[in-house]
């Protein structure tokens, strides 16, 4: 039996381990990666020059044509989005039905959006995983082929975790290239549990001591580390991020307010109080002048009693 023919368009390293399992099996016909993008672009350019499968640097306003010339040239049975920015155009969707499926790096319809990596660690989620669904006209709402859960530990990074979806990606392959070589029109999404979460913005990342509790900060801390280089806070007017933090089981200091620095030295390290009486131990934090631990802030003039801004 003829190997199914996959294209795959892609925008980010968690494509490169399916990439490569595409490749040694022969399945691989063509890479469409968008302009000026510098994640995943050399790794492309070396595979396509290994290889000769084609490389498409792909145009936003050319899309449509450069996704018919793709179809065309290639012959491609299937064509996989992992993290391709931009909508499949809908004449190009209408005029190729049950071609094009896309690789949503959580759970659907639970964790629509950008960017779900983010807020499945954001929230505390349990579990996540990656969600295979036929592509719409409307953003991830698509028919679900293939569900793979993962279990979410509390220590994953937002890198961590993006590492450990790109290999579960690529161990799917075959169970997912089985269910399209029979046709499988999947299950429709219900949209009764459905939520939609904006790509994160400034005000996503930031901590508010007042607000948050250390459990929160904590879990934000790991959602942006390391693509924000931590969770942006301030002190006498400089930007702070915190990149690493531990929950600190005490409850003393109540009468201190949330963003007090109540510890700041090398054996206990940098405490602060958070919101509903709890306390938490900024480890790693990152400034212009680099990455550096929580206590070494006092060399800057910070001390016992200072306090982070709310931001």
């Amino acid at each position: 039996m003829t190997a199914s023919k996959i294209a795959v368009l892609c925008n980010n390293r968690m494509a490169i381990p399916a990439l490569q399992a595409l490749a040694s099996q022969g399945r691989l016909c063509a890479l469409g990666v968008p302009e000026a993008n510098t994640d995943v672009i050399d790794f492309c350019l070396m595979l396509s020059k290994q290889s000769g499968i084609p490389l498409l640097i792909i145009k936003k306003e050319n899309l449509s044509a450069q996704l018919e010339e793709l179809i065309t040239k290639t012959n491609a049975q299937f064509i996989f989005t992992m993290t391709f920015p931009w909508k499949i155009p809908a004449e190009v969707l209408n005029k190729h039905q049950g071609k094009f499926y896309n690789f949503h790096y959580g759970l659907l319809p639970e964790m629509r959006g950008a960017d779900p990596v983010f807020e499945s660690i954001r929230s505390g989620a349990k579990e996540t995983g990656i969600t295979v669904h036929a592509i719409e006209n409307k953003i991830d709402k698509g028919a679900i082929i293939l569900k793979k859960i993962l279990p979410l530990s509390i220590n994953m990074t937002h890198g961590v975790l993006c590492t450990n979806l790109s290999w579960l990606g690529a161990n799917l392959l075959s169970e997912l290239l089985i269910l399209l070589k029979n046709d499988s029109k999947g299950i429709k999404q219900d949209e009764v549990n459905a939520k939609y979460f904006a790509k994160p913005a400034a005000a996503d990342v930031c901590i508010s001591w007042q607000k948050h509790d250390a459990k929160t900060i904590e879990a934000l801390s790991r959602a942006c580390n390391p693509w924000n280089k931590g969770a942006y806070t301030q002190w006498n007017g400089w930007n702070i991020r915190v990149v690493e933090a531990t929950v600190i089981n005490e409850t003393s200091h109540q009468s201190e307010i949330p963003g007090t620095i109540l510890s700041l030295d090398e054996n206990n390290g940098l405490i602060v109080k958070c919101n509903n009486e709890t306390q938490l131990r900024l480890d790693i934090i990152y400034t212009d002048e680099g990455f550096m631990s929580g206590h070494k802030l006092f060399a800057f003039g910070m001390k016992k009693g200072s306090r982070f801004v709310n931001l």
